[in-house]
C-alpha cells in the first residue's frame, strides 16, 4: 500500500510540472565520439594555448578552492571587460556561458503570456526559453533566396501589432551566419518601443561593431560570449553589456557567485592576452573564405554569406548520403540542421583546422559531382 502510494506520488509530481516544461523534448544522454574531428558546433578548432592554461593553473594553485569567490558577482571580471571595451563597469552583467546569460535577460522580460519576436531560422534556444516562460513567440521568415537578409519593416509591424516586450536577434545569425546590417539593427531598434536582445557570439568573425548601438539605442541589450574567439567553449563564460540601468536589474536575476574560481580567472587570463586570440581569427577568417570558395566551385553547392566560425552549404547532392560519407570516410561531424526545418536539405559546417578543411572538401567532391 505504502509502495503503491509512493509510486502515485512520484508519477503525480511529474504531471504537476508546469506545462510548459512538460511540452519540451526529452533530454536525451549522448556523447560525442572523441576520435571524430568536431565540425557540427561552431567550436574553435584550437584549443585555448597552453602557455595560457599555465598561467591559469599558477593562479589557481594560489587560491583557496574552499572559499566562495570573494564578491557575489565577478567583478575583476566586467572591471577588465569595461576597459577592454570602453563602457562602464556597471553597463556589464557576467554569467555563465552566454546560454545562461540569454536565460537571465529573456526570463527579465518575459512572463507567461508576453509576446516576443525573432526571425526564424535562428538560434533555437531563444525558442526553448520563450516557451518554458509561457512567453507567445512571434517568428519572421528568412528567405534563403534574399541571403536570409533582416526583415526589419516586418518584425517591427509584429513587434507593434503584438506590443512585444522584447525582440531577439542573433547577429551574426546562427545557423544561416548572416550579418545583419549596422543600419539595419538600428533601425529595428528605434522602431520598436520594447527590449531588443541581440546576441553576438560570433562579433569577432564579422568584422562588425554594434557596441555604439547600446549608447544611442538604450533599449538594445548586447550578449557576449568567450565560447568562440577566445577557445573557451568548455570553461563557460558569457556576459551582456547594457545601458546602467537596464544592467541593474539584469543583476538581480543572476546567480550568487556567478562564475566560478576557475571560470573568471581563465576570462581575466584571456582578456590580458586579447592579441593572441585577434591573431587566430584572422586564421579562421581565412580559412573560411578558403573553404567556401573550394565549396563554390563545386558542381550545384551554394554556400551562403557567412560573418561567424561556420558556413551554411546547400549541396546538389544527397545531403543523407554527403553526411555520412563525411562521417564514415573523413570522420568529419557536420551540423544537419536538425530542428530547422526551413534548412532541409542544407548543412552548418564549422571552419577547422585546413586539414580538417581539406577533408570537408574531399568529401564534398566525392559526392557533389555532375
Amino acid at each position: 500500500m505504502g509502495i503503491g502510494a509512493n509510486q502515485e506520488e512520484r508519477a503525480s509530481l511529474s504531471e504537476r510540472m508546469r506545462a510548459e516544461i512538460r511540452g519540451l523534448p526529452a533530454v536525451e544522454r549522448a556523447e560525442i565520439d572523441e576520435s571524430l574531428h568536431r565540425m557540427q558546433w561552431n567550436e574553435s578548432a584550437y584549443d585555448f594555448p597552453a602557455d595560457l592554461k599555465e598561467e591559469v593553473l599558477q593562479q589557481l594553485a594560489a587560491r583557496a578552492w574552499s572559499r566562495y569567490p570573494l564578491a557575489l558577482r565577478p567583478f575583476r571580471l566586467t572591471d577588465a571587460l569595461a576597459r577592454t571595451l570602453g563602457v562602464e563597469p556597471n553597463q556589464i552583467v557576467a554569467a555563465g556561458g552566454s546560454s545562461e546569460v540569454i536565460r537571465v535577460v529573456m526570463s527579465a522580460l518575459l512572463g507567461a503570456g508576453d509576446a516576443v519576436v525573432m526571425p526564424t531560422p535562428t538560434f533555437l534556444l531563444y525558442r526553448r526559453y520563450a516557451r518554458m516562460l509561457g512567453a507567445r513567440i512571434c517568428e519572421i521568415q528568412l528567405h534563403a533566396a534574399d541571403d536570409f537578409a533582416l526583415p526589419v519593416d516586418s518584425m517591427i509591424e509584429a513587434a507593434r501589432a503584438e506590443q512585444a516586450r522584447a525582440v531577439v536577434l542573433c547577429a551574426p545569425n546562427n545557423p544561416t551566419g548572416t550579418v545583419y546590417a549596422q543600419a539595419d539593427v538600428a533601425r529595428l531598434a528605434a522602431g520598436c518601443a520594447c527590449a531588443v536582445v541581440i546576441d553576438e557570439a560570433y562579433l569577432e568573425f564579422s568584422g562588425q561593431e554594434l557596441l555604439p548601438l547600446v549608447e544611442t539605442h538604450p533599449n538594445i541589450i548586447l550578449i557576449r560570449t568567450f565560447s568562440k574567439a577566445y577557445r573557451m567553449a568548455g570553461v563557460r563564460v558569457g556576459y551582456a553589456v547594457a545601458a546602467a540601468e537596464v544592467a541593474a536589474q539584469l543583476q538581480k536575476g543572476v546567480n550568487s557567485f556567478a562564475l566560478s574560481v576557475f571560470q573568471e580567472v581563465v576570462a581575466e587570463v584571456a582578456l590580458a592576452h586579447a592579441h593572441r586570440f585577434a591573431d587566430g581569427v584572422a586564421e579562421v577568417i581565412a580559412e573560411r573564405e578558403r573553404l567556401a570558395a573550394g565549396l563554390r566551385a563545386l558542381p550545384g553547392v551554394i554556400v551562403f554569406g557567412s560573418g561567424t566560425n561556420f558556413l551554411l552549404v546547400q549541396p546538389a547532392c544527397d545531403v543523407k548520403a554527403l553526411i555520412r560519407h563525411l562521417l564514415e570516410v573523413e570522420r568529419v561531424l557536420v551540423s544537419d540542421n536538425g530542428g530547422y526545418a526551413e534548412l532541409a536539405g542544407m548543412l552548418r559546417v564549422t571552419v577547422g583546422t585546413p586539414e580538417e578543411n581539406d577533408m570537408v572538401l574531399r568529401g564534398f567532391a566525392a559526392c557533389c559531382r555532375d
